[in-house]
């Protein structure tokens, strides 16, 4: 989820206040909450006289992904000249990509005229001895991007040899036992569509044919069932302009899946 909102609007240049969040972030504790990083940037701009603060928030994005809504939102105001400063938590609030995050404030922000504030790792762009440092923490940032996908790749490939579902969310044809967070019950409204297409597959269906046959018979596509009970990416939606719109590629995901054989 992306955010912008202004704190003391005036005409001069924008302070911007960036703030991200990862899902492996908010594991780790309140200190990293979105709440705690605004409240944390906007008392160090109120103490250093910054003003026309402008928060830019990433909600749910990996420090390795550079395409966030706000992020992009962020280097477009920089390049059209709006921004005056850039302040964050830590460095790897920018991201956790040694050279793009090195791009950004090595090069970009200073070819902009943009002053740069890490506020915890004390890197300051207009302090010389600070940016020193500044190398060593994306070298580290990006090492610890690679050794938790490493560790979470390990965690699936465990609990999918032990039986286990590899995601925290049941897969369309599946819903969560109540009494037990590891555990999928059937959900048999959903598994009819997912055995309809795999019969259909045995007569020689292709997956954009089942696609086509699926959205005839006006059957929901799964983020559209998902969405009307809550669920996944669009739980907040209330109104689908095309709910059947399956596409041989959703179909084709079905099939792949291996937790719909056995």
């Amino acid at each position: 989820m992306a955010r912008l909102q202004t704190v003391g609007q005036k005409s001069e240049k924008i302070t911007a206040l960036y703030e991200r969040l990862s899902r492996d972030d908010d594991q780790i504790g309140d200190s990293n909450s979105i709440v705690n990083q605004k409240k944390y940037l906007e008392s160090y701009a109120e103490q250093k006289g910054y003003t026309n603060c402008r928060h830019y928030t990433d909600d749910g994005w990996s420090g390795g992904n550079f395409d966030r809504p706000a992020w992009k939102q962020l280097v477009s105001d920089i390049e059209s000249g709006n921004v005056a400063h850039v302040i964050v938590k830590d460095m790897s609030r920018i991201g956790r990509d040694y050279l793009q995050t090195g791009f950004y404030t090595e090069v970009m922000f200073r070819q902009h005229g943009v002053h740069f504030v890490a506020i915890a790792n004390s890197v300051d762009s207009d302090d010389q001895n600070s940016n020193e440092f500044a190398p060593f923490l994306n070298i580290m940032n990006e090492w610890y991007l690679r050794d938790l996908s490493r560790k979470q790749r390990t965690a699936i490939r465990v609990k999918g040899e032990s039986g286990k579902p590899t995601t925290n969310s049941a897969i369309y044809g599946y819903k969560k036992d109540p009494n037990d967070k590891n555990k999928w019950l059937v959900d048999e409204e959903a598994a009819d569509v997912v055995r309809r297409i795999f019969r259909l597959t045995i007569e020689g269906k292709g997956p954009y044919d089942i696609a086509r046959i699926l959205y005839d018979d006006k059957v929901e596509t799964p983020a559209v069932y998902f969405g009307k009970r809550g669920i996944g990416v669009w739980k907040n939606k209330e109104e689908f302009t095309n709910p059947y719109n399956w596409s041989g590629f959703i179909v084709g995901q079905i099939l792949s899946k291996p937790e719909y054989m056995g």
